[in-house]
């Protein structure tokens, strides 16, 4: 039956350009064909009664659903519109015949030899079933996406004789998932790629292969003080600035360059292609000048700087590459890393990322995790340096001095990371548990040896301890819940710290004072030497520096630097420490110009707990 339908069968469609003249007159034979063969189906009842019953239910089928149906009879080459199918394209019901060349004939050329093979193979039996989407062509000019589905229905010897099928309009659905997909991508402020979106662009550009002569970079943008605009002119003028800021960014790049928003204040540039290895740094110029000069926003003048990170795969930015693929992802760090480096150096400027910037960054952010960690285990313990009178080097007190068991490093001297706990700002909770267990061991060593309750325990304090407003209250609590005497305890604080915060520093102190506490002075000499502060604050002691007492006794300058000190602590009847002692020399010299207590190498070192508790006991 199939090889004497060939050459007017589907194939004809599927496989060859359609002629609709030819068609025409096909369908016109066919459809005589098809009306003598129902007109011998007439003198049977029964099976005129069950055809109109089956054609009832197909068009109360084809009311009652959205999609348009059709059904393609391969024996006759007849195809079925439903009206609903019809209306899809913008046709009436006597507009489109039953021809498949109706159908054909409108899908969109890059879909129409897909549609072909898909359905040759549905009505060759090699498939049974195919879904797919494709453009048709409306009356109106402008194509529709369409969803087909289609399944292959045997006659009773087990061959293809039908094609049936739906067509759902998919355009709308397309479009709301197009813009759902384009928000989720995109900064609704500006239009540009958002954080997730750029990330996969730079993915995907990473694993493709490139010219090895073209070079990709990175820039990161952050707006310096952008939080200050919203601040001070509010979010309105804000959103209004990042507009005209995008605006000037882009006009600062190529067409085939990438600019994204990150966050709030956060920019990424993508520069893709490039050959001269001065081109990152020559955009990042070019955009930092393009902001040397005042935005207007409304009535408002707005002048904004930016700092800006660089990467690029290139050997002098230490960035390696493998077999010419790119590691962008990697390369957006590195900016990132680099941009902070330019907002440490004052803003404003550009930084090319450097490996050994990269490795510092590592480095400091696992020591400090590592210092967050040592503060919740509580890995530090107090090492003790004896404070002694110079006359007969006995025993008056001692200084605190923490240290860092780390588990891997071992013991860890402060100032390798003091530095880092005052920039993170850990020297606050490292700081209260330094004066709590001091405080407690000295009353311990008090209650031990009696002996012992005239020493005092000396423990530096930052001013960022002293900066919080309840730092007066915050000692206090500690002494009354160790039960150490306030006398028996001495605050050690530099003169730069004061001068930074002298309003706090002084209502802390005078709660202090109030219970007994001493302030002493440390490292004096070495920062400001205000006299005004020497005569205002209620300070006990003066801390002569290290750096003063070395060489002491052979360097004259540094003899006379001393002779001052000792005659202004004369003046405002200080007691005086020096520090750094590690000679008898020394120790003598400072005799002889009336200083009374030290601490140095000469009568220890810093020791441990349990040889600070023989000192103890071998002083009483």
């Amino acid at each position: 039956m199939k090889s004497s339908l060939l050459e007017h069968s589907p194939a004809h469609y599927l496989s060859n350009s359609i002629s609709t003249c030819s068609i025409d007159n096909e369908l016109e034979s066919e459809e005589s064909m098809l009306s003598a063969n129902k007109a011998e189906l007439t003198k049977d009842q029964q099976l005129v009664h069950a055809l109109k019953d089956s054609e009832t239910r197909y068009a109360l089928a084809t009311q009652i659903t959205h999609d348009g149906l059709w059904d393609w009879d391969l024996s006759s080459n007849q195809i079925y519109f439903s009206s609903r199918w019809k209306s899809m394209i913008g046709c009436q019901e006597q507009e489109i015949k039953n021809n498949p060349v109706e159908w054909l004939v409108r899908v969109h050329l890059t879909d129409i030899d897909k549609l072909k093979s898909n359905l040759s193979a549905c009505w060759r039996g090699e498939i049974s079933r195919f879904e797919m989407e494709y453009s048709l062509l409306h009356q109106d000019g402008e194509y529709r996406l369409m969803h087909c589905q289609c399944v292959a229905a045997m006659d009773g010897d087990g061959l293809v004789s039908r094609l049936i099928g739906s067509q759902t309009d998919i355009t709308e659905r397309k479009k709301i998932e197009y813009q759902l997909n384009y928000e989720a991508d995109h900064d609704k402020l500006t239009n540009l790629p958002n954080r997730q979106l750029f990330i996969q662009q730079l993915k995907e550009l990473s694993q493709l292969e490139h010219n090895s002569n073209y070079m990709f970079g990175v820039l990161f943008l952050d707006l310096d003080c952008f939080k200050n605009i919203n601040k001070n002119f509010g979010h309105s003028i804000g959103d209004r600035l990042l507009v005209e800021i995008v605006h000037k960014l882009q006009s600062c790049l190529r067409s085939r360059d990438t600019v994204a928003r990150l966050g709030s204040d956060e920019f990424a540039i993508l520069l893709a292609g490039f050959t001269d290895t001065s081109f990152p740094s020559e955009v990042a110029c070019r955009i930092q000048q393009e902001f040397s000069l005042p935005i207007p926003v409304e009535n408002h003048s707005i002048l904004m700087t930016i700092s800006i990170g660089i990467a690029f795969n290139h050997s002098s930015s230490d960035i390696q590459t493998h077999n010419t693929s790119y590691n962008l992802i990697e390369s957006l760090q590195n900016a990132e890393i680099a941009m902070h480096q330019a907002k440490a150096e004052g803003k404003a400027c550009n930084v090319i990322f450097q490996r050994s910037s990269y490795l510092q960054h590592i480095e400091k952010s696992k020591s400090e995790n590592d210092l967050r960690e040592a503060i919740e285990q509580e890995q530090f313990e107090l090492y003790y340096q004896p404070i002694v009178k110079l006359v007969d080097h006995s025993l008056v007190g001692f200084e605190a001095l923490i240290r860092w068991q780390h588990p891997v490093k071992g013991l860890i001297a402060p100032a390798d990371f003091i530095t880092l706990a005052e920039n993170t700002g850990l020297i606050v909770p490292i700081g209260w548990w330094v004066l709590r267990s001091a405080c407690q061991q000295m009353a311990t060593w008090q209650q031990e040896y009696p002996n012992s309750n005239s020493l005092f325990i000396s423990i530096n304090i930052s001013s960022q301890q002293f900066s919080q407003p309840y730092a007066g209250h915050i000692i206090a609590q500690i002494l009354g819940e160790t039960g150490l005497n306030p006398r028996c305890l001495k605050l050690e604080i530099t003169e730069s710290e004061i001068m930074e915060n002298i309003d706090v520093v002084l209502n802390s102190v005078t709660k202090l004072k109030n219970l007994g506490v001493q302030l002493s002075l440390d490292d004096f000499g070495t920062g400001y030497s205000s006299l005004s502060y020497l005569h205002c604050l209620p300070i006990d002691n003066l801390k002569i520096d290290r750096s003063f007492v070395q060489n002491i006794e052979s360097d004259r300058s540094k003899l006379e630097l001393v002779k001052t000190i000792i005659k202004l602590a004369e003046v405002f009847e200080l007691d005086l420490i020096a520090e750094g002692i590690e000679t008898q020399q020394q120790c003598t010299q400072l005799l002889d110009l009336q200083c009374k207590y030290g601490q140095g190498y000469l009568f220890s070192k810093p020791v441990p707990l349990i040889t600070a508790t023989i000192l103890i006991n071998t002083d009483n």
